[in-house]
């Protein structure tokens, strides 16, 4: 069946599947609350399914795979280049898998880094079936220590979209002073929340019962991880790096998230949008060239020239 068809029906699975997911939690909120709370926090803790791809088990073959425990979940990751250089860690997004950003290997190993790429808990070929920006953070946490104790210094780390997002609570938790390229980053879990709970037919009331059960499950609040809280305090250097045409996440959150970080610098590209800005050679050599000090990038613009207000995360 040729890929256009396939991206075609799986898009009319998911559309199906978010219809009698409303109409059941509408139901739901009505006659048994509680049960609807429920299965709205496993619905915004459940990233797609997604079968791996047979070039991206390819790609992965070429490199060192390697297990990490983030708590009980087990995640699989991959090291490319010389051991004994140092790392960036490669972060994917909400429904993605760490061989989206292959594009980065090669050009990071040539630069005389040592490339490492991960999948998420409960995405591609990690362990898990409920996932998180807090498990997110902790993800990347997790693989930073492994790598410490394989005797392996890490530089840097590469984010995109929710995997961007998870780089502030990951330097937060660890204290680290990397320097972090932000792909794509969505400001706001909050501002999502809002987002899915329309999505799904939901009111304020139910909305805030499902942040507040979430926020039980894993001890975090959520206003911990909004801005500028979440990033005003960060000492280590990053660079936003935002389409303009992005309709998955506005460029107006990647702006409001490098106003926010004391130390973060600004990209705006055109014509890539949210998932091919991945693949762009110029973002590649950009995100190289900020993680090796090799150039000053601008900061973000002024307020008067961009609206500050964050666009929903791309978790679906």
């Amino acid at each position: 069946m040729p890929a256009a068809l396939l991206s075609f029906n799986s898009t009319i699975v998911r559309t199906m599947k978010w219809l009698s997911a409303r109409a059941r939690l509408q139901v739901g909120a009505i006659v048994a609350p509680e049960r609807a709370v429920a299965d709205a926090v496993r619905l915004f803790l459940t990233p797609p399914l997604r079968a791996v791809r047979e070039r991206d088990r390819v790609f992965l073959a070429g490199g060192e795979g390697f297990v990490v425990h983030a708590g009980d979940t087990r995640l699989s990751a991959w090291r490319f280049g010389s051991r004994d250089r140092p790392a960036v860690i490669l972060s994917h997004g909400w429904g993605g898998r760490g061989a989206q950003l292959h594009a980065f290997v090669p050009a990071l190993v040539d630069a005389g880094f040592q490339a490492v790429v991960f999948d998420h808990a409960g995405h591609g070929l990690s362990e898990g079936r409920h996932s998180s920006l807090i498990d997110f953070g902790r993800g990347l946490g997790a693989v930073a220590d492994a790598l410490d104790a394989r005797g392996i210094a890490v530089a840097g780390v590469v984010g995109h979209s929710l995997g961007a997002a998870a780089i502030a609570p990951f330097l937060r938790a660890s204290g680290r002073r990397l320097r972090g390229v932000l792909i794509a980053p969505p400001a706001s879990l909050i501002g999502y929340s809002a987002w899915f709970a329309k999505k799904l037919g939901l009111g304020e009331k139910l909305r805030a019962r499902v942040q507040s059960a979430i926020e039980r499950r894993y001890g975090v609040r959520w206003d911990e991880l909004e801005l500028p809280a979440s990033v005003d305090s960060l000492a280590a250097p990053a660079l936003v790096i935002h389409d303009e045409g992005d309709t998955d996440v506005r460029i107006s959150a990647g702006i409001a998230i490098a106003r926010a970080w004391p130390d973060a610098r600004f990209v705006r590209t055109t014509g890539l949008g949210h998932n091919a800005i991945l693949r762009d050679a110029g973002v590649v050599r950009d995100a190289i060239d900020f993680l090796k000090g090799e150039v000053v990038f601008a900061r973000a613009p002024a307020r008067d020239e961009w609206s500050a207000f964050p666009g929903p995360a791309p978790l679906v």
